[in-house]
Formats: C-alpha cells, structure tokens, sequence
C-alpha cells in the first residue's frame, strides 16, 4: 500500500503503459489487446470503475490478489513442510523484489497467481471439480498457467500411481472441466467483445495543386493521412488461442537489443549479472542544489533485480530434490518441487536456445514458487530440525536485506 501512490501523477510503471489503456478499452467494451488472456484486465477494469481511474483504481486490485496468493501459497506450503518452513518459503515468495513489484502494479501476473494457488489448494482439500474452475481462471488469466496445471498432473499421477486407471480417470474429468470453464467463458467474451484478430491499413493520399491569380501551377501540395480499422475478429476460444499462439511463437515480437546477460535464462539463477544491470520498469532522478552543495538522489526505483537470496535457492532446491529421491523421503514434496522448476525454467531455457533472446527477466517469477518451497524443503531435508531452522532464518533475513535495499520507493533524500 505504501509504494503504490508512487508514482501518482499518471506516469506508468513498466508494462502498466499498455494494460492500463487494454483495461480502460475493455471498461468500455473493446479489446485492444487479445494477445493476452482477459480476466486481468476484467478485473483491472472493474477496479478502475469502482476506484477510478487513476493510481489507485489501477494497483488496489493487484495488492488485494497480491496478499490472497501469498495466503494461498502459504497454505499449500504447510501441508508439504509444516510450520515455520512455510512461513519462511513464503517470506522468500513475498520478499522477491519482482514479485512484490508485479504484487503492486498493473500488469497482468497476480490474477494467474491466484487462481493457480487456488486450485492448488482446493486439490489438496479433496475439491476436485471446484480445483478444476479455479484451474479454468487461471488459464483465463495468464498463459504460463499451462505450467501450473501440468505440475499438478504430474503431482497427481505420481501419488495415485498405485492406482494409475482411477488416477487418469479423475485428471481427464480435472482437464474436461479446466478446458470447458476457459473455453465457454472466452468464448462468450470474445462473442461480446469481438477482438481484432487483424488490422487492414488504408492510407490516404491528396494532391492539391496550388496556382498563383494568372492560373499558373505555383505549387503542388500532398497530404497523406492513414486509417487504421479492424480487418478480421476473433468469435470462440478456438481462434483467441491460436491467435495468442502465433502472437507468442517464432513469428511473433523478436527481441533484437543489444545483449545483455539477463537475456539468456540461465543467467537468472547463475551470480553473474549485478543487480543494478537488470532492466529498469521506472525510474525518477532528482538534483537539488543549495548552498551546502549539489546532491543526486533516485526516489522511485523499479528494477527488476530478482532477490538472490531466494532466485539462487535454485540450487540447494535442486541438491534437496536429488538427496529425497535417494533417500526415497519426502519424494511427493521432492515430485512438487522437480516438476514445478522444470516446467516453469523450461520454456524461458528453450526460447534462450533456440529462438530469440529474452526482453526481460521477470518470467523467473512463475518458477520462483517451487524454488522457494524448494528452498526451504532444501534446509529442512539436508540440515535437519534445528540446524535448518537456524539457516532459514538467516536465509529469511538475507532476502528482507536485499528486499530493503531494492525497494522501489524512498521518497526522502
């Protein structure tokens, strides 16, 4: 709540310069983004109409889902480690810098968090069929929810594997249910809202010839306008996905800046990239002369300079996974922890090798929940009770270090 009057004058904090026009455009029933899945910006939306347009009615919203996801997360994490394990990996969630940035401004992360936590929750409560609404919501709301849903079935397969048949029988009614909210609810929004699958471009070309009082020719001016209207529309789920996924594939937006380390995956768990190289969302820079001097000071910061007391827990996490599965111990948390940082690691990894380098670096966040139980599951399994406790707690206080140091608003010199 502190940090999201800043900035407050109708500046935008990264991508907030597009999502906040996209939420306004579907407050007033148009879609002028539909590479991206719609409940965020429904839910943006319904914030700006109740809150108003501005500071607040943008980031309100996503402080809320922020604080539920976090709860949610920290339920999940209980039933796997127990308490104050649970307590620390979702300090290490709340205290990366990235997410808690993403937690307080309008971007389109939070919503996908939420339901993802949700139907994690509601699984493990024995609520099959409401997980699987939930599951639906998340893909409604962000892409890289495809990730959470398979960490689950791989989660799910593995602890009924002494019943597989029951085990498929009840994922396939999970995924039928999952796919019938996303689809029947995007399909019903894309009847109402009809976004522009394509836009036809005319341009405008006038010749005026001007002509001094005898009639002769003097001059010859051309004005060139252009008209910019939709060429096609998106009517059922079917085509909004397969438009996001050409939007998002190969032929989609290639990033060609300079290289800079965090454009490659792997440089986000490795210490090779100093925190203030990572990419800037916002930033304000004052000088203030007086008689004692010139003094330079940055009041608004927004980096995105992931916690490396909880990024590189990639680590560890991976050791502890690799000790459980020997010693055969806590294997179901070591199956959650495995197949959620490699599915959620592996499509930035293969984008990084095979297609293009990557603008940013904050997709780390959507693995960064497995690699924080990872984490913690990591002190607990190879330091024991009490050694471990001690570890996350000077874990805990190396993240909030960092996080103090980082955080994006210090409005005094």
């Amino acid at each position: 709540m502190m940090q999201i009057a800043f900035p407050s004058d109708g500046a935008f904090v990264f991508d907030e310069a597009h999502y906040v026009p996209a939420s306004l455009a579907t407050l007033h029933g148009a879609d002028t983004n539909p590479a991206h899945p719609p409940l965020p910006k429904i839910i943006a939306a319904i914030g700006i109409a109740l809150l108003g347009n501005g500071w607040f009615g943008w980031r309100f919203p996503q402080v809320l889902m922020n604080i539920a996801a976090l709860y949610l997360f920290y339920l999940i994490v209980k039933r796997f480690l127990g308490d104050p394990w649970a307590l620390g990996a979702t300090m290490f969630l709340g205290l990366d810098t990235v997410f808690f940035i993403h937690g307080g401004i309008l971007v389109l992360d939070m919503a996908g968090f939420l339901f993802s936590f949700l139907a994690f929750e509601l699984y493990f409560r024995g609520r099959r069929d409401w997980s699987a609404v939930a599951m639906g919501l998340a893909f409604l709301s962000r892409i890289m929810a495809i990730f959470y849903f398979a960490t689950l079935a791989i989660y799910h397969l593995y602890s009924n594997r002494k019943d597989l048949r029951h085990a498929v029988r009840v994922g396939a009614r999970y995924t039928l249910i999952a796919v019938l909210v996303f689809g029947l609810l995007l399909t019903a929004y894309d009847a109402v809202y009809r976004p522009p699958s394509s836009t036809a471009v005319t341009n405008f070309v006038i010749t005026n010839v001007v002509k001094d009082e005898s009639g002769k020719a003097v001059t010859t001016v051309t004005t060139t306008s252009q008209s910019v209207a939709p060429a096609g529309f998106i009517t059922n789920a079917l085509d909004h996905v397969l438009f996001m996924m050409r939007y998002h594939g190969p032929g989609g937006i290639v990033i060609s800046e300079p290289y800079r380390p965090y454009q490659y995956a792997w440089n986000w768990v490795i210490p090779s990239v100093a925190a203030e190289d990572f990419p800037t969302y916002y930033r304000v820079d004052v000088t203030v002369t007086d008689p004692q001097g010139t003094t330079h000071y940055i009041p608004i910061w927004y980096i995105s300079a992931l916690n490396p007391a909880v990024v590189y827990g990639f680590w560890p996490a991976i050791i502890a996974l690799g000790v459980a599965l020997w010693r055969r111990r806590d294997v179901q948390t070591a199956v959650m922890v495995g197949a959620g940082i490699a599915l959620n690691c592996s499509p930035w990894l293969v984008i990084s090798l095979l297609v293009r380098r990557i603008g940013f670096n904050y997709y780390m966040i959507w693995p960064l929940p497995f690699i924080a139980l990872g984490l913690a599951f990591a002190w607990k399994t190879l330091l024991g009770e009490e050694n471990g406790k001690l570890v996350l707690a000077f874990n805990v206080l190396w993240a909030l270090g960092f996080f103090l140091k980082f955080f994006p608003v210090r409005p005094f010199t």
